[in-house]
């Protein structure tokens, strides 16, 4: 039942998202307002809500052993919590690449990938979302202290 309910909170949430990114001003191509990003992540969410609610109700439901996760999968999603958390408390104090690139890397790692790929990951994905958002959008992130 369980992995019915949720696809459909999260399609209702990304209702809920929608409508707000929708008050915020979408701008033109080529200057993008506040709401643009916000309303492709609310679109995307929506699609992919969709898409889950579709595959829980035609598929039969799992039993209850089946859908506890182990205890290699609750710590996995400790550390992804935990580590989102200091994402989210860093950011004002480090700034966001600092702080993006510590939190792709070290969950990367912790979901199962070597520290190089960790790294360079986190390094390539922190540069380039910071790109993306600073450069092309204008959207003001912390920069830290350096």
């Amino acid at each position: 039942m369980l992995e019915r309910v949720v696809p459909l909170v999260l399609l209702a949430a990304g209702g809920v998202y929608l409508s707000l990114a929708l008050r915020l001003p979408f701008g033109v191509v080529a200057r993008p307002g506040a709401g643009f990003y916000p309303v492709i992540v609310a679109v995307f969410a929506i699609v992919v809500a969709l898409a889950a609610t579709a595959i829980a109700f035609r598929s039969a439901p799992r039993s209850e052993a089946a859908a506890e996760l182990g205890a290699a999968a609750r710590r996995r999603v400790l550390i992804s919590v935990a580590a989102l958390a200091a994402f989210c408390l860093a950011l004002p104090w480090v700034g966001y690449p600092a702080a993006a690139f510590a939190f792709v890397a070290v969950v990367l790692h912790y979901l199962g990938a070597r520290w190089t790929t960790a790294l360079l990951t986190g390094v390539l994905s922190s540069a380039g979302s910071y790109a993306l958002f600073v450069t092309f959008l204008d959207v003001p992130l912390p920069r830290g202290p350096w």
